[in-house]
């Protein structure tokens, strides 16, 4: 996954490296959007059941930069219950009018009691764990287990449609670096690579918590719909 890395990071903000021209958006998802091996009935499945991805194809929506923090090797190292992921948790943040950099800020300021893997909005992948651990995020039953990517929140749909574009694609390259099929696991008892917090507490406890369920309702979006996305993501990445 080529990566940007925020240099000079204050508690306020990070500055992001250019990318390589050679490392254009289209060439880093592996020309997912544009490639013709895109298949009809995947294509024709994403228009029927969601407007949010039926906008994200119909406008070529590429994911956005992928940053690096220079802090994470600061964080704990928790090795993983089977020596690696499992499968992606889809969390949100469960609060408005915080932009990513405050939430990535905020995390590393209170890391002891919480940390994921990735903060995703409508501009950035901002990775904050390395993938090689677990993190604390889901509570102490998943935890082991799963690489974990945390939305935030938007205000209008462009917006919100760019944010979940780069949520199922960071879920749909995890899984692809560990040939773990994608699987949704809220539909199936907890059992599969596809899970949300919300599923999480309900199948596997150790959390109260349900997003990102009703905050994907306020934009008529579903577990459905973003595992849609992120199974036509991971089948036409190279």
């Amino acid at each position: 996954m080529p990566v940007s890395h925020a240099q000079g990071l204050s508690s306020k903000q990070a500055t992001l490296y250019q990318q390589n021209p050679k490392d254009t958006n289209t060439q880093v998802s592996g020309k997912l959007n544009n490639s013709k091996e895109t298949k009809a009935n995947d294509t024709a499945t994403l228009f029927a059941n969601s407007k949010v991805n039926q906008y994200i194809i119909d406008n070529h929506l590429q994911h956005s930069p992928v940053v690096k923090d220079p802090r994470m090797d600061t964080l704990p190292k928790l090795e993983y219950k089977n020596g690696t992921y499992m499968g992606v948790v889809i969390h949100e943040v469960g609060e408005d009018n915080r932009p990513l950099q405050v939430w990535v800020d905020r995390m590393y300021e209170t890391y002891t009691r919480a940390f994921v893997h990735a903060f995703v909005d409508n501009n950035e992948i901002h990775l904050t764990a390395p993938a090689e651990y677990y993190v604390w995020g889901a509570g102490p039953k998943a935890n082991p287990y799963f690489y974990q990517i945390e939305l935030v929140r938007m205000y209008n749909f462009e917006d919100f449609a760019k944010s979940v574009n780069n949520q199922a694609w960071l879920a749909a390259y995890m899984l692809k670096q560990n040939g773990i099929t994608p699987t949704l696991a809220d539909d199936n008892a907890g059992k599969g690579s596809v899970i949300s917090h919300n599923a999480v507490g309900k199948y596997w406890g150790g959390t109260d918590h349900v997003d990102p369920i009703e905050y994907y309702g306020r934009w008529g979006y579903d577990m459905h719909q973003m595992f849609d996305l992120i199974k036509y993501y991971y089948d036409n990445m190279a």
